[in-house]
């Protein structure tokens, strides 16, 4: 009878038990409730690393003498064009001082009057030669020395005709010595000097 009563008692507070157990509304309005999760597996993978080629076989051979032979035509190559460069820097130098002066040169011809502007030097060949020009030279000295408005010709022609006179001078200097002291006659001393003349207008049809 006690064991029935024992079980009876155990099934009343079973059944008490069981009544006061919340709801899950209840439940749900309470605290959270934490689910742990379960770690990840993490999966490893492995790749299979390619072949490691040493540095002797990737590398290419270079031969040294080749090299330095590469290496010294660069070099002479580079200082063959620095020396190169330095003479056409020297040469335009050169040009630029040369147009400078000519530049500054005209500037002064510009800055003189005109009856002393320099003279050219053909002017002053072809002069020489037309007063190299016997009796016609001569006219054309005397011309030049008093009619030319510029100055620096006129004097080169006044020097030319000052030859002249000291060649006539001299010549009749000699002439008198071969007349007075040699006993030569004016006809002996003329002769030579009326052949040259007569010879020359013979040239030109005279």
């Amino acid at each position: 009878m006690a064991d029935n009563d024992n079980v009876k008692e155990s099934g009343s507070a079973l059944v008490d038990e069981i009544k006061n157990a919340p709801t899950p509304a209840e439940i749900s309005g309470s605290a959270p409730v934490v689910v742990e999760a379960e770690p990840a597996k993490t999966e490893t993978v492995v790749v299979p690393s390619a072949p490691v080629a040493s540095a002797a076989t990737s590398a290419p051979v270079v031969d040294k003498a080749a090299a330095d032979k590469i290496a010294a035509e660069k070099a002479a190559a580079e200082k063959a064009a620095k020396k190169a460069e330095k003479e056409a820097a020297k040469k335009q130098a050169k040009i630029d001082k040369k147009a400078k002066q000519a530049a500054e040169f005209q500037a002064k011809i510009e800055q003189c009057p005109k009856d002393y502007r320099p003279v050219t030097t053909g002017k002053f060949f072809w002069t020489m030669l037309l007063c190299a020009i016997p009796v016609v030279g001569l006219l054309l000295t005397i011309i030049f020395a008093l009619i030319p408005i510029n100055k620096n010709f006129r004097s080169f022609a006044r020097a030319v005709l000052a030859w002249y006179v000291i060649g006539l001078i001299l010549a009749l200097i000699f002439s008198i010595i071969a007349i007075f002291v040699m006993g030569q006659s004016v006809s002996d001393i003329i002769w030579p000097f009326e052949k040259f003349f007569s010879d020359i207008a013979g040239c030109f049809g005279f």
